[in-house]
């Protein structure tokens, strides 16, 4: 039996189902507004700190359950370090710039605020960019230690680059 194994339709419904249910949370939330994130970082409003931590709590377990009992594959051998870290470094440079997650610019645009819609076109455009960068991006990723040791990391190669 293959977990979670939807197809035709049925995916296609569980998928709207479940988008349209965590929109709505966002978008309840206040998190579909970047009001929220600017008011986070200057220290008026706590929500997108709380919903944040909710969110690990709820989600860490969830998919740690989902992974023991088959339910989910989890695989995070696939990634890399600096992968990650390069994946990282790119979500943080969008959040500062347009105040958004990729997932709480959808729930924006889906509540009418016009601002999201060059949020989307500026992730569209995010395709080709790195389909043009990722051989470039997969040479630095790929000759890079992946030793995690942090005394030795933190100290040599990120002190390097």
């Amino acid at each position: 039996m293959e977990p979670l194994a939807l197809s035709g339709t049925p995916k296609i419904i569980a998928s709207l189902l479940i988008g349209f249910a965590l929109g709505v949370l966002m978008a309840r939330s206040g998190l579909a507004s970047r009001k929220t994130f600017t008011d986070q970082f200057a220290f008026r409003d706590n929500t997108f700190a709380i919903v944040f931590l909710v969110s690990l709590t709820v989600g860490v377990p969830m998919f740690f359950f989902s992974a023991k009992y088959n339910l989910i594959k989890l695989d995070p051998h696939d990634y890399t370090v600096w992968g990650v870290v390069f994946g990282a470094m790119l979500t943080g440079i969008g959040l500062a710039l347009c105040g958004h997650f990729p997932s709480t610019a959808i729930a924006s645009a889906a509540t009418g605020r016009l601002y999201s819609l060059w949020i989307l076109f500026g992730m569209l455009m995010a395709f080709p960019i790195l389909r043009w960068a990722r051989p470039i991006v997969k040479d630095f990723v790929y000759s890079r230690p992946e030793s995690f040791n942090p005394e030795t990391w933190i100290s040599k190669d990120v002190l390097l680059y």
